[in-house]
């Protein structure tokens, strides 16, 4: 059972890291707004969705939170998976998803602040949660 439940995990963390690199690519204007392999209700706009990049909730430490999201989220994945295959101590992941469920709070909280609605923020945050979520079912 172990392994099915991190197998999940780490297929949505992938799926987090390819809408996080799809959200990047749109803001920096290398992918197109309207990709197949993305729902459309999750099409974001790059002059609409991205703009949040630019405020103060979209960086940190100079650098834009979805360039540490990707690597992080793809990362996760991979450190799932070998969780599953028991390489690795469920501490890591417990922890990593701790700090992605705090910081997606506080995300979240400044899209509220700044009144901005991003499908794709939400989206990606959801499933973090998810992936903490799935842990407890071990």
């Amino acid at each position: 059972m172990p392994l099915t439940v991190y197998l999940i995990g780490a297929l949505l963390a992938f799926v987090g890291g390819a809408l996080s690199f799809y959200f990047y690519g749109v803001y920096k204007g290398i992918i197109n707004e309207k990709q197949w392999w993305i729902p459309s209700i999750l099409h974001v706009s790059s002059e609409t969705c991205t703009r949040v990049i630019d405020t103060h909730y979209g960086k940190h430490f100079g650098l834009s939170n979805v360039l540490v999201g990707i690597p992080f989220m793809f990362g996760y994945g991979i450190i799932l998976w070998e969780t599953g295959r028991g390489n690795i101590s469920t501490t890591i992941p417990f922890s990593m998803g701790i700090i992605s469920v705090v910081v997606g709070i506080y995300l979240i909280y400044g899209l509220m602040k700044l009144h901005m609605h991003c499908k794709i923020c939400y989206t990606v945050h959801s499933i973090n949660l998810i992936i903490f979520l799935l842990q407890f079912s071990v």
